[in-house]
């Protein structure tokens, strides 16, 4: 009785000790784009991926290899019934990428495992936004930001020639347009 309480408290040991090792490695992932709430509660949003919770649970920061532009940081939010064992299916805005993406043999591997519950995986989330914004602000994509999150930078970051007029002192169209419908002095 005695050596099977001691194995059995070995096994359990070395099962939390060296468990997360064997959870790194090959998955297939496949994308969606439901928008909605999570099972976690959270909304769905990039660098959210659902996963099997018997394998990875909620709150699980991940950072994913092989996916071509979607490669870098993700956190488990959501699960799905076709989900299961070493499959991920990553959150994305369109449907049009969802499809395009199709499905790829990726790598992954655990940064850290959640707990499963809503607070866990609002604090991964939180930790993979602060990783994402200092990538882009680098302007590196495939670490933690995907290739997406930095495109979207690049985009979003271009001043307008409005913006670029006014900044060298030059009135732009609209106050010139708002100028001449005051009264003449």
């Amino acid at each position: 009785m005695r050596s099977n309480l001691i194995l059995f408290l070995l096994l359990l040991v070395s099962t939390s000790l060296f468990g997360r090792d064997n959870l790194n490695g090959t998955y297939t992932a496949t994308a969606y784009s439901d928008h909605g709430i999570t099972a976690s509660g959270e909304y769905t949003h990039r660098h959210i991926v659902a996963a099997d919770p018997d394998v990875l649970p909620l709150g699980t920061r991940i950072k994913i290899k092989r996916a071509g532009r979607y490669s870098g940081e993700y956190v488990v939010a959501d699960t799905g019934a076709k989900i299961v064992g070493r499959r991920l299916d990553i959150y994305m805005p369109s449907e049009a990428s969802a499809i395009k993406f199709g499905v790829h043999r990726v790598r992954v591997k655990i940064i850290s495992l959640g707990a499963g519950t809503h607070a866990s995986t609002k604090e991964a989330d939180h930790a993979v936004k602060a990783d994402v914004a200092k990538d882009v602000a680098n302007g590196a994509g495939g670490d933690a930001a995907t290739a997406e999150d930095v495109a979207e930078k690049k985009t979003t970051s271009k001043p307008s020639s409005t913006k670029r007029r006014v900044a060298a002192g030059e009135p732009s169209n609209t106050v010139e347009a708002a100028r001449q419908d005051l009264p003449q002095r």
